[in-house]
């Protein structure tokens, strides 16, 4: 089965797209913002991106040619309005779009990122989006057809644990970690656990942004993490939490199923979604806010045992969970085998 992959060449889109490469796919993986012109970003956030989908889809016609595949898959589609959706369709009878953001919420919290995807959107025949309460109803409103709710995953290569060097267990080991960007009350969450104690390490983008920065600045180890570098810090630490991005509606996060497949001992928000994926005190631990997470890292990291058991546990049961891309990548698979027997397209 061919598929063309249309997304970023790095991060959780790579992993991605590697995934269906595994489980026997032939895969073109083409990055969309390949022939964008410098600080496009910006273009998009703030005017919604006038002209975007009209070189995207110029540059991907040249790379696709007249090449045919079995589905596509947009990851993300910030960028990947309708015009580049009628050139993809000509090589692709069924187009899935996988988003791991949360590009529905009306008002959308990222001004107007996400103006390119909603125009497209009517156009999948499939989206795929990460469980949020009432998401579907969301993404109907939003235009989109066929939905499916998934969980956050994490990749079976990137995030198995690693076994670390004396060096990298020396460069890489912490007590209590965090591994996220800066964003408003994260700040002042991180500079509450330092104040009640908490042997803190951080690694993130955009922490100078914080009003706490002066405080937090001696627990700052680096800035953006990925791939590797990103599975030896979590496996250097002893506790690695988890926070939630409140703006994006979530209840659990790609670090939810990347911590404990990585082999550490998870500190979570309790949320629902964390407590249908994990026993509470078994394959997991859950905190109600700052003071609430300081106690509960302080009394796993007096109680090496237990927090070795809740790390041990916690990785089986991503396993039982299937939070994992290959996973992801079959049922997709599934789904448009299916559409294919129904005739869809």
């Amino acid at each position: 089965m061919r598929l063309l992959y249309i997304g970023a060449e790095s991060g959780t889109s790579l992993q991605r797209a590697a995934a269906f490469g595994r489980i026997g796919l032939n895969v073109l993986h083409l990055s969309p913002y390949a022939h964008l012109l410098p600080h496009w970003a910006p273009w998009l956030n703030r005017a919604g991106g006038p002209g975007i989908d009209r070189r995207v889809a110029n540059g991907l016609g040249r790379r696709i040619g007249d090449q045919h595949f079995d589905f596509a898959l947009v990851d993300c589609g910030d960028v990947v309005g309708p015009a580049a959706l009628n050139i993809i369709r000509k090589a692709a009878p069924i187009v899935v779009n996988y988003n791991a953001d949360n590009p529905y919420l009306d008002p959308s919290p990222e001004r107007l990122r996400w103006n390119i995807l909603h125009q497209a959107l009517p156009h999948y025949d499939l989206v795929v989006a990460v469980r949020r309460n009432g998401i579907e109803e969301m993404m109907a409103r939003r235009g989109a057809r066929r939905i499916d709710a998934i969980w956050q995953c994490a990749d079976e290569v990137v995030h198995r644990p690693p076994s670390l060097t004396l060096e990298e267990k020396s460069r890489c080991s912490s007590e209590v970690l965090f591994v996220g960007t800066w964003m408003p009350g994260r700040g002042a969450f991180m500079a509450r656990l330092i104040e009640k104690g908490v042997p803190l390490a951080i690694h993130g983008s955009r922490w100078k942004r914080a009003p706490e920065y002066r405080l937090l600045r001696p627990f700052i180890r680096s800035d953006h993490l990925e791939g590797g570098d990103y599975a030896r810090v979590i496996a250097g630490a002893k506790i690695a939490l988890v926070l939630l991005n409140g703006q994006n509606a979530d209840l659990h996060t790609t670090r939810s199923a990347e911590i404990p497949a990585i082999g550490t001992a998870m500190c979570a928000a309790r949320t629902p979604h964390h407590q249908q994926l994990y026993k509470e005190g078994e394959e997991a631990v859950f905190f109600d806010g700052a003071d609430d997470c300081a106690q509960t890292c302080k009394r796993l990291l007096a109680d090496d045992r237990r927090r070795q058991t809740i790390a041990d546990a916690g990785h089986r049961r991503t396993f039982a969970n299937g939070t994992y891309n290959e996973v992801l990548a079959r049922r997709i698979v599934q789904q448009v085998a299916d559409m294919k027997h129904g005739g869809v397209r």
